[in-house]
């Protein structure tokens, strides 16, 4: 089992789907060029390299128009690297069914004993 999948199994993650009536051609170039990404996400397009304060991505995976995965991270805070997914898939009247699950990594959720950070907190099962 993924690391996605055992975070949906435990409740850790939060999925959205809906229905988007764009193309899935133009959902991936929203999710894959950085000036869109910007505009839709409110991001820097530059987030993938910049160490200003902020939110911050990196595509760890990406299978054209159908799954783009980034590693999330938030620099004003002290919360742990997340992943969040989306997923694509062309509709028959032209539009795309998209998911996002945005989940915490099992490897990224245990800070370092010097981190001087708190723990991230899990809601109870």
């Amino acid at each position: 089992m993924t690391d996605l999948a055992e975070a949906e199994d435990r409740g850790d993650a939060v999925v959205v789907e809906c229905e988007l009536e764009a193309a899935p051609e133009k959902v991936w170039r929203a999710l894959t060029v950085p000036e869109l990404v910007s505009a839709w996400l409110d991001v820097p397009a530059h987030a993938d390299r910049s160490a200003e304060p902020g939110p911050a991505y990196r595509i760890v995976e990406a299978l054209p128009y159908s799954r783009v995965r980034y590693a999330w991270t938030d620099r004003n805070g002290s919360e742990a690297e997340s992943l969040v997914t989306f997923d694509l898939a062309a509709q028959p009247g032209g539009g795309t069914w998209f998911r996002l699950t945005h989940s915490f990594e099992s490897s990224a959720r245990t800070a370092a004993a010097n981190s001087n950070s708190p723990p991230v907190m899990a809601r109870a099962a």
